[in-house]
């Protein structure tokens, strides 16, 4: 403990040495500002600001490659294909560039009440998110240059061996078996051990990439005391990104001298200056054009400043505007299920499952009261740590802690159940992230609770299956998102959420949770008072109320060997049914891994960027 109060001495008067009183009003003012704002915005209800004036495509030339979207993907792809000297890349995106405000990683959920939000929520839910308003969850997609890494939460998660593995046994395609995708994921990451306590496989890390990885400074002490509980429990302590996912951990994420490193950030800022690669932000897609002839992919229409460009691409486009997105603008190209774009009036060009098969994680989180606090700081200070590379603002949660188990139910030989530790003092900001109506916020958080922490269980290997549809044939109007959470007829789903809850109870009952005088601060909500308080029925109700979904959705153009069995794209990415065409985002993950999605997407940039190459006979 003095060794690590020492350190944080020595950086704070390393800090005070670096940073002019400028700098911190500046962003002290850019902080309040933010806030205040973030407050007042309402989320849009469709793309209208994309409309244009005109109706006749003005020509925005041709590119080899057309990248439609710059997230966690396509700016990897942007940047790997790039490196070819003789091919011209344009990267459409319909946001804008991360400003100073996003690059803190602390306020990620005020970031996601602003412009790069697209804002979407889903259909009225009947088995989860009943105690949000109108019972809608909330689906925050970032819209921006780096996607929804500029309003995630930062952590680097890659997921299980066993789900690579499965994988590639669905697909009857080695290439996407851990062994095979592992050197992608290394080549990408420039791994940071930052911090000596914390468990690190260094064999399965790469250190030359673009994306940084390290662990957040200084460790919190209620991290620690959440690994003790762990080791109370005979649980391992575990690098979840090395050889075994499965036990307690120090979370790794992406930041880069305190700073968000989103993936445009990590892959398309050290590149800006390559002459072949065009970046054209504020550009809405509204359709894919194809030879009627061929069924090729031909080129894209899109607006910008509200006037129409159609650009032509000569060897391929590719689709990498997320796993909510990416299916409206297949189906508004006439690649989809025949019956729902016959019911919209647009003409078939492939018959696919496209938008069919949404799955996503579930979280439910579990307030406790502590008798332990620790010294609060002022903003002021917060700012003076950030500019120096640590403190509270480096990361989206102060708190390093998260767990990786297995519930009885798993059968598929990797962790089903995340549970991560978080310590924050419930606001009305916090209440306007996860959508919660005045009844059920006013029952869980409408009291004083002393020294208040979060243990949340998410919940990984979700059965349960939702589905992206147009509401009509116009590309500015949003899609008609169904979550279908925790609707699984057996329910399995519920079923493990409700395991992780009482994973989450016995954890707090071990000597280390109980030193700071952990206890239970769960209240009886209004819409569960038929069932007898914290008995499993009342678990369960409160489970229904309070669950959503953790942002993290896949699954809506799934990769699969046969399109008859609703796969849209093969193991290559290609979409069935047409030519010269590709998805490459979470969308094609046909089932939720054990991990978070995003570093996933970043290892299916490098893959497809290298099989693209290598099918032009471009070799490495």
């Amino acid at each position: 403990m003095f060794a690590r109060t020492l350190l944080f001495v020595l950086l704070a008067i390393f800090s005070r040495a670096l940073c002019t009183p400028e700098e911190v009003h500046y962003y002290e003012k850019l902080i309040n500002s933010e806030v205040t704002k973030a407050l007042q915005y309402e989320l849009p209800k469709d793309a209208k600001e994309y409309q244009p004036q005109d109706k006749v495509p003005r020509d925005f030339g041709s590119f080899d490659f057309v990248i439609v979207g710059a997230g966690s993907t396509g700016s990897v792809i942007a940047s790997r294909l790039s490196e070819i000297g003789k091919w011209k890349i344009l990267l459409l995106e319909a946001g804008q560039y991360p400003n100073n405000f996003t690059m803190i990683p602390r306020y990620f959920a005020i970031s996601a009440f602003s412009e790069y939000n697209w804002g979407f929520k889903s259909t009225p839910q009947k088995t989860a998110c009943l105690g949000a308003v109108e019972n809608r969850c909330l689906v925050h997609r970032g819209k921006g240059v780096g996607g929804t890494s500029l309003i995630n939460e930062l952590v680097y998660s890659r997921g299980n061996i066993n789900d690579y593995n499965r994988l590639s046994k669905l697909l009857a395609d080695p290439s996407w078996d851990y062994e095979h995708v592992l050197p992608y994921f290394k080549k990408s990451e420039n791994f940071h051990k930052n911090n000596p306590n914390a468990p690190a496989d260094l064999e399965f890390h790469g250190t030359n990439g673009y994306l940084n990885t390290n662990y957040h400074l200084p460790p919190s002490n209620y991290t620690d005391i959440f690994l003790k509980a762990n080791r109370e429990l005979g649980i391992n302590i575990t690098d979840y990104n090395g050889l075994n996912e499965e036990g307690a951990t120090i979370l790794q994420i992406n930041t880069k001298h305190g700073k968000r490193l989103d993936e445009a950030s990590a892959f398309i800022a050290p590149v800006m200056g390559r002459s072949n690669l065009v970046i054209s932000v504020e550009s809405y897609v509204n359709k894919i054009e194809f030879d009627k002839h061929t069924k090729e992919a031909i080129a894209v229409i899109f607006t910008k400043h509200n006037r129409t460009y159609r650009v032509k691409a000569k060897k391929e486009i590719i689709m990498s505007t997320g796993t909510i997105s990416t299916p409206p603008l297949l189906m508004l190209s006439g690649i989809g299920p025949k019956k729902h774009l016959d019911s919209i009036g647009i003409p078939v060009i492939s018959d696919l499952e496209v938008g069919s098969s949404l799955r996503e994680h579930v979280f439910c989180g579990v307030q406790f009261s502590s008798n332990t606090s620790y010294p609060s700081q002022s903003l002021q200070e917060q700012i003076k740590q950030y500019l120096s590379g640590y403190g509270d603002l480096t990361a989206s949660n102060p708190i390093d802690g998260a767990g990786w188990y297995r519930t009885a139910i798993e059968r598929k030989g990797s962790p089903d159940i995340e549970m991560v530790m978080s310590s924050s003092t419930p606001s009305e900001l916090g209440k306007k992230f996860l959508g919660w109506d005045d009844e059920t916020w006013s029952a869980l958080f409408n009291i004083t609770i002393p020294n208040p922490f979060t243990l949340t269980p998410v919940l990984l290997h979700s059965q349960s299956t939702g589905r992206v549809r147009l509401q009509y044939n116009d590309p500015y109007q949003f899609p008609v998102i169904d979550y279908n959470l925790l609707s699984d007829s057996n329910n399995l789903d519920i079923d493990s959420l409700y395991e992780g809850i009482q994973m989450a109870l016995n954890l707090t009952e071990t000597e280390a949770f109980q030193r700071i005088g952990a206890k239970l601060e769960v209240r009886q909500l209004p819409a569960c008072t038929d069932y007898e308080f914290l008995t499993k029925n009342y678990w369960y109700c409160y489970i229904r109320q309070t669950a959503m979904a953790a942002y993290h959705p896949v699954g809506t153009c799934p990769m699969g060997p046969d399109p008859m069995k609703g796969a849209v794209v093969d193991s290559n990415l290609n979409v069935y049914g047409v030519g010269r065409l590709r998805v490459a985002d979470a969308s094609i993950l046909p089932f939720t891994f054990s991990g978070h999605p995003n570093a996933v997407c970043v290892m299916i940039g490098e893959k497809i960027s290298e099989v693209i190459k290598y099918e032009y006979g471009i070799s490495n």
